[in-house]
């Protein structure tokens, strides 16, 4: 596995996640939700380039929420990692309380607690997913507005209609 951009503590501080859940399962969503979701937003080249300069202050200020100015005027960065967050956790709700068994697959149920169903989980799967792509959109013009730090950039490589979270591929 590559590096994670994020980790439990940053989703904790937007989410509840119980702290039972294991690291090996909710490590498996930051990652699916990196490479599937992320990488397919960013780009394959600028997202690994992302993943191994993680480090720099470069990719530090994309990552991380701040406020920064462009054309004298102050605007807000969401920052890639509360994109992060939101795509994990709307994985970690479809599919966090399966387990496999040497039964098969089952759901971890306790007699005190109602089990959600499938149709409640997809619905905040989909919100959540709604709510990253919405942050998305606000990284994505703190990255049009920096373009000189993110040569990697190619907005065109990407389709992105606003106000829906529908993306297509180009070439």
């Amino acid at each position: 596995m590559r590096r994670l951009l994020i980790n439990r503590t940053d989703i904790a501080d937007w989410k509840d996640v119980s702290q039972t859940i294991n690291d090996k399962v909710l490590n498996q969503h930051i990652y699916d939700a990196q490479f599937i979701d992320l990488q397919k937003l960013m780009g394959s080249q600028f997202y690994n380039d992302l993943e191994r300069n993680y480090d720099s202050t470069v990719y530090q200020s994309l990552l991380n929420e701040a406020e920064y100015t462009y054309l004298s005027v102050t605007y807000f960065n969401a920052g890639l990692k509360r994109v992060l967050v939101d795509f994990a956790y709307a994985r970690y709700i479809l599919l966090g309380s399966n387990r496999d068994t040497p039964f098969g697959l089952v759901v971890k149920q306790t007699n005190e607690s109602v089990q959600a169903s499938q149709e409640d989980k997809k619905t905040i799967h989909k919100a959540n997913q709604h709510t990253a792509f919405n942050y998305w959109e606000n990284v994505v013009d703190f990255i049009n507005r920096n373009t000189a730090d993110y040569p990697l950039w190619q907005d065109a490589e990407c389709v992105v209609k606003r106000g829906t979270f529908r993306i297509s591929r180009i070439g």
